[in-house]
């Protein structure tokens, strides 16, 4: 919260910063539909709600007419919060194709009580003679915070200690760095009345460090868009067959001897199954995701059925989910007027290597085997 004529500029200007990369996000999301950016444009979106509340309240709190103790002047930290359950809700679904039941519990349980607890003292105005860092809303809030950055930290973390790809470590070690720096300091934000003495002049010193640090994160998006769909995971085959179940197109990811997989025997596999479940469930849905063993198959289709993609993966995640569809969509669009007049030849597909390199950058472009 803005407590002089100083920090109410450097509000101003985070406004701005926050704005372009905002502009950026939904650029991006639009112009090439990264879906991935879904949850990073709430969380940039809040994170302006945020500030403009900041600034509402800045005038009346300077000129007297608000009390800098009222628990109204705490209102701004609710958009910070719920874009921090878009923050969780993307590092959940890196991993998996619905969110961790316990993990979504306890974050939607601590939420939940802050804001509760928080329109409770609100509503009922009851003033507490303490600081608002000593509230109980407050106390609440500070451990939410710590729990979703310690779950993006441990997200990253793990990818970059899994990944061969070095790019790819590079960037998840820097995004892996600066939610646990965000991290400290939100932990200590839990316990810094009763550990340690800071200056009132320096009461926001937690607000600059995990705003920069979001920012670090922001610009690796920017630079890497794509990486918005990370998989921390193997990703072992790409197919692409149309509506006759002819193959398309083919692609393995391995490195070392290539382990002999007859894609015909695999494309007559899915369209069989396709078969089967329609006729002895009388299924009216798609086909989407095959488990075998320690296996996820993914099965997308384009709107009118022309073409399925198939990956074959250590994942099913969602983020993966996504990322697949979007190769299913580019692909149909720049190949679109061959599927239209398909005349059985398949070599003019060999241009969606490029699509693969670009949707799935975390896969080393020397292990991409087209066959």
């Amino acid at each position: 919260m803005a407590s002089n004529l100083l920090e109410f500029w450097i509000k101003i200007g985070q406004i701005v910063i926050i704005l372009i990369i905002l502009g950026y996000f939904l650029f991006r999301r639009f112009h090439d539909n990264i879906r991935g950016f879904d949850w990073f444009i709430g969380l940039f979106s809040f994170a302006i709600v945020q500030s403009v509340i900041e600034i509402a309240l800045f005038f009346p709190t300077e000129y007297g007419s608000l009390d800098s103790n009222s628990a109204i002047q705490e209102i701004h930290i609710i958009p910070y919060a719920l874009g921090l359950f878009c923050l969780f809700l993307y590092t959940e679904l890196i991993r998996n194709s619905r969110p961790n039941t316990w993990y979504l519990s306890i974050s939607t349980l601590l939420l939940g009580g802050y804001l509760a607890v928080y329109f409770i003292e609100l509503g009922f105005n009851l003033e507490l003679d303490f600081l608002p860092e000593y509230r109980i809303y407050r106390v609440i809030f500070n451990i939410f915070q710590a729990f979703v950055l310690a779950q993006a930290f441990f997200v990253f973390l793990m990818d970059a200690i899994k990944v061969e790809y070095k790019r790819l470590k590079r960037i998840s070690i820097v995004i892996a760095s600066t939610m646990g720096v965000a991290f400290l300091f939100s932990f200590v934000k839990i316990f810094e009345r009763w550990t340690i003495q800071i200056d009132s002049s320096l009461q926001f010193y937690g607000a600059i460090p995990l705003g920069i640090l979001f920012g670090v994160t922001a610009i690796t998006f920017i630079a890497n868009p794509f990486y918005v769909y990370l998989i921390p995971t193997k990703f072992n085959k790409l197919i692409v067959l149309n509506e006759s179940g002819i193959l398309l197109y083919s692609v393995r990811i391995e490195r070392g001897e290539p382990k002999i997989i007859e894609d015909t025997l695999l494309t007559g596999t899915i369209s069989a199954l396709k078969t089967i479940l329609a006729e002895t469930t009388g299924a009216q849905t798609d086909l989407r995701k095959i488990s075998f063993r320690d296996k996820k198959m993914i099965v997308v289709e384009d709107l009118k059925k022309r073409v399925s993609t198939i990956v074959i993966s250590d994942s099913d995640s969602f983020i993966l989910q996504l990322a697949v569809k979007h190769f299913n969509r580019d692909f149909c669009n720049q190949f679109g007027h061959i599927l239209e007049n398909f005349d059985g030849s398949i070599s003019s597909f060999s241009g969606a290597t490029d699509i693969v390199r670009r949707v799935f950058p975390f896969v080393p472009p020397e292990e991409i085997i087209v066959e």
